[in-house]
């Protein structure tokens, strides 16, 4: 019985993970998040339609390209001020089991290290909410959080 009391006491956090991963001439982009976080993002878009649906499924791929961005400038180790926003393409968004993926892409030649990430995703709906952060290539192996 106490088994079940703390298993119906336990409450999933919110979070966003992110895989960077060089592909050969640029970097593949996936956001993963809850389903159910997803649902509360297409809500906060004006959607209105269930979440399976193409419309949905559009509103949170643009949630994510407006709120995850990569800076120009060196990296936020050596505190320099990055001015501009480098262009991703987003590709789309899907949904698998429980979470939905968003897919974007950063054409680019391979930098020596990966820029500053300003991530927003999820905060102004959940502002308790976590982003996880892997980041993969030759020479970048990396985790940040926020």
């Amino acid at each position: 019985m106490l088994l079940a009391i703390a298993h119906a006491g336990a409450h999933r956090g919110h979070a966003v993970w992110t895989d960077i991963t060089w592909s050969g001439e640029s970097f593949e982009i996936v956001h993963r998040m809850h389903l159910a976080d997803a649902i509360v993002v297409n809500r906060y878009m004006g959607g209105t339609q269930p979440i399976e649906e193409l419309r949905s499924l559009a509103l949170v791929a643009l949630y994510v390209d407006e709120r995850f961005k990569l800076l120009s400038g060196e990296s936020a180790e050596d505190q320099a001020v990055p001015t501009d926003t480098i262009k991703l393409t987003t590709i789309g968004a899907e949904i698998e089991d429980d979470f939905l993926l968003v897919y974007q892409e950063w054409v680019t030649p391979l930098p020596e290290r990966f820029p500053v990430i300003d991530n927003l995703v999820l905060l102004d709906v959940e502002p308790e909410s976590q982003a996880f952060i892997k980041i993969k290539g030759p020479g970048l192996d990396e985790e940040r959080e926020r």
